[in-house]
């Protein structure tokens, strides 16, 4: 139901990747909305051209490191 979707490269962080489990692949599964693969230091940068009404967020890894500056640009 979703508008748009954006996602991050994945990589592995204590785990061994998993062969063939790319964002690519999650992005051709995707039917419907618009998708977009981004490197994480580009989103903020999205979300501020783009101002999107509803944004969720998921994750792993280091993903917490947009935290602070979602939080400040949303502020």
């Amino acid at each position: 139901m979703a508008d748009e979707v954006i996602l991050l490269p994945i990589y592995p962080a204590r785990e061994l990747p998993i062969e063939g489990v790319t964002s690519e692949m999650i992005a051709s599964k995707i039917e419907g909305p618009e998708v977009s693969i981004m490197p994480r230091d580009s989103v903020v940068a999205w979300i501020k051209e783009h101002r999107p009404e509803l944004l969720i967020t998921a994750g792993a890894g280091d993903i917490d490191l947009l935290r602070e500056p979602l939080k400040e640009y949303l502020s």
